[in-house]
């Protein structure tokens, strides 16, 4: 597949899997998502999307305590499991919507890289204030 078909069928995917998670999944174990990239491989034949969760794994954002290491590594681990049980009719969704010939398989993985960005400028912010620093 030619690599600016096969972006445009990425970005196609990742707009449409915005659109439709929100509104068409029901399952309990998808709390609200934001996909960040997909990447269809050379053929075709599947496409890995990248999951993060709205407010992070963690939580603690809307008021709720925020959840221990284990909990949010559960959360985002029942919230791939309920996206994995929903691929077959999200492909049938694509399916209308694309025009090539094959719908790739979905596969969804977490994407950690807005967590680690906001768990570094965390420690960096610790770094810069803290008062045991020795100043020379």
């Amino acid at each position: 597949m030619q690599e600016t078909r096969r972006a445009r069928l990425q970005a196609v995917i990742l707009e449409e899997l915005a659109h439709l998670v929100p509104k068409e999944i029901k399952d309990p174990r998808v709390p609200p998502v934001t996909f960040t990239a997909v990447e269809v491989t050379q053929d075709g034949s599947q496409a890995t999307i990248f999951v993060a969760i709205l407010g992070g794994a963690h939580g603690g954002h809307d008021g709720a305590p925020p959840l221990s290491d284990a909990a949010a590594e559960q959360r985002m681990k029942d919230c791939i499991e309920g996206l994995t049980s929903a691929s077959g009719f999200l492909r049938r969704h694509l399916a209308r919507i694309l025009t090539v010939r094959h719908i790739p398989n979905l596969i969804f993985r977490e994407d950690r890289g807005f967590e680690n960005s906001l768990r570094v400028h965390e420690l960096l912010r610790k770094i810069s204030t803290d008062p045991d620093q020795e100043t020379k």
